[in-house]
């Protein structure tokens, strides 16, 4: 199975929700969590390894990284899509570090369940309420999809280890040469087996994971872009600037007058 990182979704750092009529898509994967809710009619998925309809009432529930693709079944279908940046429940992330979910459709939602979706859901609701609504869907959600250590659902293929290595230590000084002598692999062998199965190389995933998190310190505006691109992970500035520019076509003082 391939996946591509989504790289709009890694731009989501609160909640987003969104309303389809029908769903349909490639494997894609993102760090924000998300829940598929079916209304009407019913959906295919395919979560990591599960393959499963679901129907009206129920909710799939996909991980961070966790690579998935939904499908409309029919015509007249009603799908909520809710996403919960990592950043708002660092609790959570926690409790699923190294984990997956036994069940990660939820077949029978609790009275906690809907009523979080039903208020995230709705219009006239402020931060903290999204924030406290979020937390109570997350930790009841806990209790339903019953989890497991990734190993022992996950494959343990190489790319799957090199995936999550990229992923903790992006901000570090890393490089292929030195993920291959970590690794012990032949760094070659790594580039084409991390390209196989994500579609791109491990060096532009290492500066989509570094963009992201300068991306969500900008927002924040506590730091300097000089503090920003040194947290995240770039080596010089000279770096990160010409790579900011690659991806968003502007420089980051230009993103920030943007997004002001």
């Amino acid at each position: 199975m391939k996946a591509l990182l989504n790289t709009i979704r890694e731009e989501i750092d609160n909640i987003h929700t969104e309303q389809y009529k029908k769903l349909g898509g490639y494997f894609h994967f993102h760090s924000p969590i998300e829940l598929l809710c079916v209304r009407q009619g019913a959906a295919k998925v395919w979560i990591g390894d599960t393959e499963a309809i679901v129907n009206k009432n129920e909710i799939a529930v996909v991980l961070s990284y966790e690579a998935h693709r939904f499908l409309s079944t029919e015509d007249g279908g009603e799908y909520f899509i809710l996403f919960i940046s990592p950043s708002m429940c660092p609790e959570f992330m926690e409790a699923v570090r190294n984990k997956n979910a036994h069940n990660p459709i939820v077949r029978n939602p609790n009275d906690s369940i809907k009523y979080a979706i039903d208020a995230l859901s709705g219009e006239n609701i402020n931060a903290i309420e999204k924030s406290g609504y979020a937390h109570i869907l997350l930790g009841s959600l806990l209790r339903q999809i019953e989890l497991v250590d990734a190993a022992d659902k996950r494959s343990d293929s190489l790319s799957t280890k090199l995936f999550f290595y990229i992923n903790e230590h992006y901000k570090e000084e890393i490089s292929l040469e030195k993920i291959a002598q970590v690794m012990g692999y032949d760094r070659h062998y790594l580039s084409k087996c991390f390209r196989a199965n994500f579609q791109m190389s491990i060096g532009d995933y290492i500066n989509t994971l570094r963009l992201k998190n300068a991306v969500v310190l900008m927002r924040d505006r506590r730091k300097s872009i000089t503090e920003v691109a040194m947290e995240s992970g770039f080596g010089s500035m000279r770096t990160f600037y010409r790579t900011f520019s690659e991806e968003f076509g502007c420089s980051p003082c230009d993103y920030l007058k943007r997004e002001m």
